[in-house]
């Protein structure tokens, strides 16, 4: 089971955060001059396609060197929700491409943070051991399944290519396939270099072909130990983790409070009494107790060291772990029951005269096609972009033609990825800055233009 927010830290919210600072900076992001805003939802590791929706929204010449803005410069806008990372193997690849259009068009593109950007952000800033344990319990990276693939590490730049990877990574390959067969992907820990904490089962002990042959699980476990190291310098060398550890975690563009899962109900109530308490807007307090110390901590830590998982210090003080985590894993918005009238009320909690909030923009939650729900106050913006992730979901599958072809591949792995881009990105417009923002999306398919309906209320 991935963790989840820990429980029961409201209690003491107020209390814990009320001697900080008072230093806002804008939860708003790109003024409120904008006419078009586009938006494109989780990208997992697929460069290709994530090329390919911003060629769709014509918006920017990727052909021309640097990329040429195609759009209004002073009006239009591109919102990327988050999940740049994992699942497929191209993660430094679209966090590479999406950084540039961000460096390059700083005026017009907006890219959140999703929440396996923010797990790849500890998992290779921290330093952690049995002393300082990883402040989730152990690294992301571990798991056996929906986070770091594999074969990003022999497709990555930054990684030392040797003679036996390919030998290695067949003998991960099997294992995985012998998990998946069992169905032990949430029990099952790739340990490497080892296990950080006493109730990780470690797959170079426990699984076929490591089980019965030391020798081979001891080459494998260390390979994938100096893949990580490498790739870690790599992130870190490039300055990927510290642009990454400067973008917004929520922000509002145009009409839209924009965040990668969700604000919940219960977080957005202790924000408005905090508010109260300081006499400012909500999302003020928004920016105030979750960007801040978030971008504040890292662009402190990150001047103090000089490599990847150096970091010794951990995020504490007014819960901003457990702040994070609700934003970037909520999925309470598509309870049939009650997610719209949460939608609603966070809405209400967090609109204001100056802003005038009118709905919520999600990605994190997967859906074939972009959604607009509870009469257009909640667009969910995860179509399902990366090609990897519709062919196998969040299984470890050999994802490159000639591997796939190298191996007898069953279950979840027996697919095959399809080679088109699927999935739709959306947009809404205004005819000027002194209109109000339509209710209705438009829905961008890669071979037509649709309108959305709200065939898909909850």
């Amino acid at each position: 089971m991935k963790p989840s927010p820990i429980r029961g830290w409201w209690k003491c919210l107020i209390v814990a955060i009320w001697h900080l600072p008072l230093a806002i900076g804008s939860l708003q992001q790109l003024g409120g001059n904008l006419t078009s805003i586009t938006f494109i939802g989780d990208l997992h590791a697929d460069v290709g396609c994530a090329k390919q929706w911003i060629e769709k929204s014509g918006l920017i010449n990727l052909k021309s060197t640097p990329y040429e803005w195609l759009g209004d410069p002073n009006h239009d806008a591109i919102v990327f929700l988050g999940d740049y990372v994992d699942k497929g193997s191209a993660s430094a690849s679209v966090l590479q491409f999406v950084r540039s259009l961000q460096e390059t068009f700083p005026n017009n593109v907006v890219t959140m943070l999703g929440n396996h950007d923010f797990f790849l952000i500890l998992d290779t800033t921290l330093s952690f051991s049995e002393q300082n344990p990883h402040p989730l319990g152990f690294p992301f990276y571990d798991y056996a399944y929906s986070f770091m693939h594999p074969e990003e590490y022999l497709e990555s730049e930054w990684v030392e290519t040797r003679p036996d990877d390919e030998e290695l990574y067949g003998a991960l390959v099997t294992a995985l396939q012998n998990v998946y067969a069992r169905r032990l992907q949430g029990s099952i820990h790739l340990c490497a270099p080892n296990c950080t904490t006493s109730d990780q089962v470690d797959i170079f002990q426990h699984i076929p072909p490591f089980e019965e042959d030391a020798a081979l699980a001891q080459r494998t476990q260390e390979r994938l130990a100096a893949w990580r190291a490498e790739y870690a310098k790599g992130l870190f060398d490039s300055g990927l983790l510290k642009w990454m550890t400067s973008q917004p975690l929520v922000a509002i563009v145009g009409d839209a409070l924009v965040v990668h899962g969700g604000l919940s109900k219960q977080v957005v109530n202790y924000m408005a009494a905090l508010a109260q308490e300081k006499e400012i807007n909500v999302t003020d307090a928004i920016q105030l107790f979750i960007n801040e110390p978030f971008h504040h901590f890292y662009q402190t830590q990150l001047e103090k060291v000089s490599g990847p998982n150096s970091i010794e210090e951990r995020l504490t003080g007014g819960y901003t772990i457990e702040l994070i985590l609700d934003l970037v894993q909520h999925r309470g918005y598509f309870d049939s029951s009650s997610g719209c009238r949460d939608v609603r009320h966070v809405i209400s909690k967090v609109d204001s005269d100056d802003l005038a909030i009118k709905r919520i923009v999600v990605g994190h939650t997967p859906n074939h096609n972009v959604r607009e729900l509870c009469g257009g106050k909640l667009l969910a913006s995860d179509s399902s972009l990366s090609r990897s992730f519709r062919a196998y979901g969040n299984m470890y599958c050999p994802l490159s033609e000639e591997r796939s072809s190298q191996y007898t591949m069953e279950g979840s792995c027996g697919r095959e990825q399809e080679d088109y881009c699927d999935g739709s990105i959306s947009r809404i417009s205004r005819a000027s800055p002194d209109d109000p923002w339509p209710e209705t999306m438009k829905l961008f398919m890669l071979d037509e233009l649709l309108t959305l309906d709200f065939k898909d209320e909850l």
